[in-house]
């Protein structure tokens, strides 16, 4: 009796056994790589989103400050001036200008800094004025991801102060259109595109778009189609895995038409 039991006890698991505990063991371990990369890439989506918001957010509100500052002299030093610089920079003839179609466009803001300061942190000599120049451009530091860049220069003798500043990353287009004063005096009736500005004292109003994505070279998107509209510029489709998202506002001038 004794020795009967002995050698039951010492008979190993069957094969049957084996698959059974060997599929439960890779059941689990599926089970786990799978909630381990769903929370990953839950993760890394909610990560470019908040990203691709705060750039759009932050673009808009950087851009508003400047356009809200154009037209602006000291008392001191002269009357307010048209707030958009349209002579030359750089290659640039005129400053502010449409670049056609789904391109970006260009916004040269035209002010007296009250600190000293373009918008790239150049140092503006006292009493003078600044054009601050608001583009898109790629940026060789990060991917060569388009960012929102800004470069000041000086209106008189049409050339830069400093190096450009990139102020926010993943901004891939700005469009830019201008609020022309109607019949009653300082109302907008409509906005047109730089090309269309036959008299730059009656613009009152700017309305900016921008198209951004989190300014990351990665992606946690899945792959398709997407079409935007920045303020009827045309549309702009990609096939990739970059979530992007348009952010537009409309800034009035304080210091146009006085």
């Amino acid at each position: 009796m004794t020795s009967a039991l002995t050698r039951r006890n010492c008979q190993g698991v069957t094969i049957l056994e084996l698959m059974v505990a060997l599929l439960l063991g890779l059941f689990l371990t599926t089970t786990f790589l799978q909630l381990m990369v769903g929370t990953s890439r839950s993760t890394a989506f909610h990560e470019h989103l908040s990203l691709a918001q705060a750039n759009g957010r932050h673009a808009l509100l950087l851009m508003s400050r400047g356009m809200r500052l154009g037209g602006y002299r000291s008392p001191t030093n002269g009357a307010t001036m048209q707030p958009f610089f349209q002579g030359s920079c750089g290659s640039s003839n005129p400053c502010t200008r449409d670049g056609g179609g789904t391109s970006s466009d260009q916004v040269a803001i035209q002010y007296e800094p009250v600190n000293g300061l373009d918008c790239a942190g150049n140092t503006v000599p006292a009493n003078a004025i600044t054009a601050d120049v608001y583009y898109v451009a790629a940026d060789a530091s990060n991917n060569n991801i388009n960012g929102l860049f800004c470069q000041g220069y000086d209106p008189v003798a049409g050339t830069s102060r400093g190096a450009a500043q990139l102020l926010v990353d993943g901004v891939e287009r700005l469009q830019a259109v201008y609020g022309l004063e109607g019949a009653t005096a300082g109302t907008v009736n409509r906005y047109v595109a730089a090309n269309a500005v036959t008299n730059w004292n009656q613009v009152r109003a700017i309305r900016l778009g921008v198209l951004v994505n989190s300014g990351r070279s990665e992606t946690a998107f899945d792959q398709k189609t997407r079409q935007f509209n920045l303020l009827e510029s045309g549309n702009l489709s990609f096939i990739d895995s970059t979530a992007r998202f348009v952010y537009t506002t409309a800034v009035k001038l304080n210091n146009a038409g006085l």
